[in-house]
């Protein structure tokens, strides 16, 4: 993947092939750009969602959707028209911004996991102490920071490998070697980058599914928040959280594992065609299922959501608020 002798074996000349990868990166371009711009817009238009650990989901949204909104539909017009920009530049740019923006989506997903951990499994004096305001702001932006150090050296070391021959092989940089990874640098250092992401997942969630199935508490890790103490052992309903939460961590995995070892396998030898674009893909699905992944089940952003829908929102944009002060009054003598 990483040599022109293996370019050039990997020649993709298929016009069905063209099709069939230009319908997905629309249908994900479109289905990503709304699902993470109505996630951003519930989270920045209400109050109530404005909370520290929906700041991990907004991020990560916003990453989500510059690869679906800016990445996307370029690839789409550029595999169409079995066409590419010949400036080393060009190339050097975009392959950068979209490691950048992978990138901090998968740090999103372990800040999201590790927020979950410490919320659900310690004490809400240590939650207090390690999520302040200043905290918080710090985590995100060096989930910003970190990637850009990342490539520093790549960008001063790189040297695009552009084919003189066989127009088809450009296309190969934007399809099967969707790594776009020109380097073995950065192809390694996005499989490291998942595989860590992968570890974090795997031990938060894993904490978290034993603690939501064993306490006597009432959980809630899908509105992130600790509710009131139970007499009584955990209902059946609350303990089908942690089949959740494993759903979560699994969605993971299966997105990401075989576009890890792809990268890693073709470091060493060439790789089918069909398996590469194949990876690629079901990777940038991740994506597009992000937003629902961390907020569907959430009550809060439900019910903002039907709020809009019922178009409340233009009468009164805090949720919820009628329905506190009704419940103050009936408090009160």
């Amino acid at each position: 993947m990483t040599n022109s002798s293996s370019l050039s074996k990997l020649c993709v000349d298929s016009p069905g092939t063209r099709v069939i990868v230009s319908l997905l990166y629309g249908l994900f371009s479109v289905a990503g750009t709304v699902s993470n711009l109505l996630v951003i817009y519930l989270i920045f238009s209400f109050k109530k969602l404005k909370t520290t650990s929906n700041a991990f989901i907004f991020n990560g949204c916003v990453a989500d959707l510059l690869v679906c909104a800016f990445w996307m539909p370029q690839k789409v017009i550029l595999i169409s028209r079995s066409w590419a920009a010949n400036s080393a530049f060009y190339w050097m740019f975009m392959e950068g911004l979209l490691f950048l923006w992978v990138t901090v989506s998968l740090f999103s997903h372990s800040l999201i996991a590790l927020n979950r951990y410490v919320l659900i499994t310690k004490l809400p004096a240590v939650y207090q102490t390690i999520y302040q305001k200043r905290n918080t702001e710090w985590m995100i932006a060096m989930s910003w920071v970190v990637p850009i150090v990342f490539l520093l050296p790549w960008i001063f070391e790189q040297k695009l490998h552009t084919p003189a021959k066989c127009p088809s092989q450009r296309l190969l940089v934007l399809v099967s070697k969707e790594v776009h990874l020109s380097s073995s640098y950065t192809a390694i250092l996005s499989a490291v980058t998942i595989l860590g992401q992968t570890s974090v997942l795997i031990y938060c969630y894993f904490k978290i599914f034993r603690k939501v199935q064993v306490s006597v508490k009432r959980v809630s890790v899908l509105n992130v928040q600790i509710m009131p103490h139970l007499p009584t052992s955990c209902p059946r309903k609350d303990k089908r959280l942690g089949v959740y939460v494993l759903c979560v961590c699994c969605t993971f995995i299966v997105s990401t594992e075989p576009y890890v070892w792809v990268i890693l396998w073709g470091l060493a030898r060439p790789i089918t065609e069909g398996l590469q674009i194949a990876s690629w893909m079901v990777f940038c699905l991740l994506f597009v299922v992000n937003p629902f992944m961390y907020t569907w089940k959430n009550e809060e952003f439900r019910r903002s959501f039907r709020s809009i829908v019922r178009v409340d929102f233009w009468k009164d944009s805090a949720v919820g608020v009628e329905t506190v002060s009704r419940t103050v009054s009936r408090v009160e003598p």
